[in-house]
C-alpha cells in the first residue's frame, strides 16, 4: 500500500502530509531574557562547551554569565560570543571554589561542566558544596567507582539537593523523543521484541578521536563504549528499562559482548611506511586514507570547513587572514611528533593529530557488539495472571563500529508484535502487519543544533528545571523528574549497565545484571 508521510513541526500535535525529501530548517531567534532567568557559567569552553553556550542563548530563557577555562583563546572566544562580564571570567574552575566562592554563589545558578572525561569527578565533588545545579558532558567519569562516588555526593542528604543533568543528548532530540511515544506510549508496534541500534563512528572520525584524539587509551581515558555510547546504551535502556515515566523499571536480566581492536595497530601498518611515524614525512602518505593531510587538508580545510575536526587540531584557526595563512597553522601542528618522552608533555597527555595511526599507541576497540536482554517481569503480572504490558522478554543489540561512511548518523530497527521500526537520523518508518502500511514521520531539524537538537534539548531541560525551581518554587525532585526527564538513579544505571557490558567482553562472558549490581554498585 501507499506509504502515509507526516512531518512534525515544533510545539504542534498535527501534522501535514509532505514530500519525504524535503527537509525544513526551523529558525530560532533567542528568547527573552528577565532578570531572574537562570545564570549558567560554563566550565571548559572546547567544543562541548561552546555547544552548550550556544545552545543555552539562542534555545532558553537562561544567561552564560561566567567561563573557566585555561587557554587564552578559548576563553576569549566564549566572552565575545556571550558577552561575559570581565568580574566571572575565571582561568581555573578552582577559583571557583576558592577566593570568588562567595561572589560565584551570589552571581551563579547553574554550572555546565565540559572538560576532559577524567576531571569530571575532582570538579564535580568540588563545586557540589557551592549548591549549584549541574549539568556534566557524558561520560559522567571514566570509572564505575568514580561514578558512584559523584552520585553519592550529589545526592548528599546533609546538603541542600540540586539538579541533575548529564551529556545523554539522545534523550533530548526531537527524533528520539517521537520514536519512544510512537513506540512506549502509541503502542503502534505492539509489544517490543527486538531492538538493533547502530553507532556508525566514521572512518575519519574513529581515527581523528580514538586513535590520535583524547580518547585513544583506557588507562588515560576510558573504554570506547562509554566515551563514544554511553548515550547509545542510556537511549535503549530509556526506551526498554522504563517505557513509562512512572511505571517501576523494567530491569535488563543478561549482558554480552564481543569486540577488538581490529585495524589501529602496528600489526596494520604498510610496509612502505617503515620507521615513520608521522604522516607529513611518511612515503607511504600518498596512498594511506588515514593521511592526516588528506583528512585535516584536503578533505576539510581546503573545503572550507574550519570547524570540527580542525579546530580540534588548532583552535584559533578562524583567526587566520587567509587560506594560505591557515593551511600554515595547520601543517605546523600536524608534523608535530613526539620522541622518547612520549605523549606526556609538563606532565598531562597531549595528543599528536599528525601521528601515524598504526603508530599511535591507542588501545581501544574500533568494533564492538552489546547484546542486553530482559526476561519476562514476574514481579509486574496481573492478579488474572497476564503478563503487564511492556514487561516482556525482549532483546537489545548495540553495534559500534568505527569503519563506516556515516559518522555518528545512527539508525535503529524494532520488531514488535504488531509492526516493525526503522529509523536513520532523519525519518522514523514504522510497518503495520495488520494493515500493510508504512507511515513515515519526518520530524524537523534543527540544523544548528548538533545530535539532532539533542544538543538545544539538553540545555532546555536544564535551564528550564532551574528556572521552576528558582522562579516557582518546584522542589529539585519534581524538576529533576518531570523537566530533566531523569532520576539520577537513571543516570548511575546507565552508566553502570557500559561498565557491565565491557566487562563481559572483556573477560568473554554472559553477566547477569541483579547479582553484578549488588556486587559492583550497590556494596
Amino acid at each position: 500500500m501507499t506509504a502515509v508521510i507526516k512531518k512534525l513541526f515544533p510545539g504542534k500535535d498535527s501534522s501535514a502530509p509532505h514530500e519525504a525529501s524535503s527537509f525544513r530548517v526551523i529558525p530560532r531567534a533567542a528568547p527573552p531574557k528577565p532578570d531572574n532567568s537562570p545564570r549558567i557559567l560554563i566550565i571548559g569552553a572546547g567544543s562541548r562547551g561552546r555547544a552548550y553556550a550556544r545552545s543555552i542563548v539562542t534555545a532558553t530563557n537562561g544567561t552564560v554569565v561566567g567561563v573557566a577555562e585555561p587557554d587564552e583563546y578559548k576563553r576569549r572566544r566564549l566572552v565575545q560570543e556571550c558577552n561575559i562580564s570581565d568580574e566571572l571570567v575565571f582561568t581555573s574552575w578552582t577559583e571557583l571554589v576558592g577566593e570568588h566562592r562567595g561572589l560565584v554563589m551570589s552571581r551563579v545558578d547553574g554550572v555546565c561542566v565540559c572538560t576532559l572525561d577524567e576531571t569530571h569527578e575532582e570538579i564535580v565533588l568540588a563545586i557540589r558544596p557551592l549548591n549549584l545545579h549541574i549539568m556534566c558532558e557524558k561520560p559522567l567519569s571514566t570509572t564505575l567507582e568514580s561514578c558512584v562516588r559523584m552520585v553519592n555526593t550529589i545526592s548528599d542528604p546533609d546538603l541542600p539537593p540540586i539538579l541533575l543533568a548529564v551529556g545523554h543528548v539522545l534523550r533530548y532530540s526531537p527524533h528520539n523523543i517521537l520514536m519512544k511515544k510512537l513506540v512506549c506510549e502509541d503502542k503502534l508496534l505492539g509489544e517490543i521484541v527486538n531492538v538493533n541500534h547502530t553507532e556508525p563512528v566514521g572512518w575519519y572520525h574513529f581515527a581523528h578521536s580514538y586513535v590520535r584524539g583524547n580518547w585513544r587509551k583506557k588507562e588515560t581515558s576510558a573504554p570506547s563504549l562509554l566515551t563514544k555510547c554511553c548515550h547509545d546504551i542510556d537511549l535503549l535502556l530509556w526506551l526498554l528499562c522504563s517505557p513509562t515515566a512512572t511505571a517501576t523499571p523494567h530491569l535488563p536480566s543478561t549482558v554480552s559482548s564481543s569486540g577488538s581492536l581490529v585495524h589501529f595497530r602496528h600489526a596494520r601498518k604498510p610496509a612502505k611506511a617503515g620507521n615513520s611515524t608521522n604522516c607529513l614525512t611518511c612515503p607511504a602518505d600518498p596512498g594511506c586514507i588515514f593521511s592526516a593531510r588528506k583528512i585535516y587538508v584536503e578533505k576539510n580545510l581546503k573545503k572550507m570547513n574550519m570547524g570540527w575536526p580542525v579546530k580540534i587540531v588548532v583552535p584559533d584557526i578562524e583567526e587566520a587572514n587567509n587560506m594560505d595563512a591557515a593551511e600554515a597553522m595547520l601543517t605546523q601542528k600536524l608534523g608535530e611528533d613526539y620522541g622518547s618522552e612520549g605523549t606526556m608533555v609538563d606532565g598531562e597527555q597531549k595528543s599528536y593529530y599528525g601521528r601515524c595511526v598504526y603508530e599511535a599507541g591507542n588501545n581501544v576497540v574500533d568494533n564492538q557488539v552489546v547484546t542486553i536482554s530482559w526476561d519476562d517481569d514476574d514481579a509486574s503480572t496481573s492478579p488474572c495472571g497476564a503478563l503487564a504490558e511492556g514487561r516482556g522478554a525482549k532483546t537489545a543489540t548495540l553495534t559500534m563500529v568505527a569503519f563506516s561512511e556515516k559518522i555518528c548518523e545512527r539508525f535503529t530497527r524494532i520488531y514488535g508484535t504488531k509492526g516493525e521500526l526503522e529509523a536513520d537520523s532523519n525519518q522514523i518508518k514504522i510497518y503495520d502487519f495488520e494493515t500493510g502500511v508504512k507511515t513515515t514521520w519526518a520530524p524537523s531539524i534543527d540544523m544548528l543544533s548538533g545530535h539532532g537538537g539533542g544538543d538545544n534539548g539538553l540545555a532546555r531541560a536544564f535551564v528550564d528545571a532551574i528556572d521552576k525551581v528558582k522562579n516557582e518554587e518546584w522542589a529539585v525532585g519534581k524538576a529533576q523528574e518531570e523537566i530533566v526527564g531523569v532520576t539520577i538513579e537513571e543516570v548511575l544505571r546507565s552508566h553502570a549497565a557500559v561498565f557491565w557490558a565491557e566487562e563481559a567482553r572483556v573477560n568473554r562472558q554472559v553477566l547477569g545484571w541483579g547479582e553484578w549490581w549488588t556486587q559492583n554498585v550497590q556494596s
